[in-house]
């Protein structure tokens, strides 16, 4: 398993795919996160003439809102209460597909599992390396973060003060779960469909198509209700108010599951889809 770990540390590694993949996650999260936010809150439009005082003054209230949002002191509400750290999940579910289904299209899954590895080993080497990856992206969403926020300190002449260290320990946890069970689910997606078209397809429309229509439909039902409590983003999107209330701003919902709840949902979600993927790669020809 060591040999299978590090040969598919190497191969991710020397992919220039997966460093396409990290620069795109760093760009997003500093145009979505901060440039945007900040252009607007700093440059907003000229109000209209007949504007009341009381709208205008609301208006600034907001704006005053977006700009302490993106300062370094609120660093991990922005990334994870804000829902920033979710773009990434079609980023690692990209990743994760890759990972496990480039050698069926390559041809060289039966090559690899000749040169003694079993079939179990060959999954867990996978499995770690892009567990490693995985980490790496959550480092490198933190620190996009962190540089931003203190950009925007330094344009904005405010006090630098960063959050407390256990809260970056419980954020750097709370970021692999939530782009460990995309990741993972991209996985398990190439392993249903033995290659990487398909998986990412299928994986890109239900995280960008079907679990926002899922947020958005105005059922009032109890059983709807139930089924959104289990989906993947409402999940994430749970787990990220650990650090406390949405940006009123932003226009966030309420979440429907507990923190606690949701960190247990995920880790299930992971091993589930780990699960999946070594079952059908012990019970399948691998042709």
């Amino acid at each position: 398993m060591l040999a299978s770990f590090r040969a598919e540390l190497l191969k991710i590694r020397k992919r220039p795919a997966t460093w396409v993949l990290a620069l795109v996650w760093f760009v997003l999260l500093v145009l979505f996160g901060y440039v945007f936010t900040y252009s607007f809150a700093a440059n907003p439009p000229d109000p209209p003439e007949n504007q009341p005082a009381a709208v205008q003054q609301q208006q600034e209230a907001l704006n005053e809102q977006l700009l302490n949002g993106l300062l370094p002191e609120n660093l991990l509400e922005n990334l994870f209460t804000n829902g920033t750290f979710n773009l990434g999940a079609a980023i690692v579910l990209i990743l994760g597909a890759m990972a496990a289904g480039s050698e069926y299209g390559w041809g060289t899954l039966k090559t690899s599992l000749t040169q003694r590895p079993s079939r179990f080993g060959l999954l867990a080497g996978k499995a770690l390396a892009l567990a490693v990856f995985l980490v790496l992206f959550v480092a490198l969403g933190l620190a996009a973060g962190a540089l931003s926020s203190y950009g925007v300190a330094l344009l904005e002449d405010a006090a630098v003060e960063w959050p407390p260290l256990e809260e970056l320990a419980k954020a750097a946890g709370v970021g692999v779960l939530t782009l460990g069970v995309w990741g993972f689910l991209g996985f398990a997606l190439a392993m249903l469909f033995r290659g990487t078209a398909l998986a990412i397809g299928l994986g890109l429309a239900w995280a960008l198509a079907v679990e926002n229509t899922i947020a958005l439909l105005p059922i009032d039902s109890d059983w709807w209700e139930s089924f959104r409590r289990l989906t993947l983003g409402e999940n994430t999107a749970s787990l990220g108010s650990i650090f406390g209330d949405p940006n009123p701003a932003f226009g966030i919902p309420e979440p429907l599951v507990e923190p606690e709840r949701a960190a247990i949902t995920l880790g299930l979600y992971v091993a589930i889809f780990a699960a999946l993927s070594l079952f059908l790669l012990l019970r399948r020809d691998v042709t």
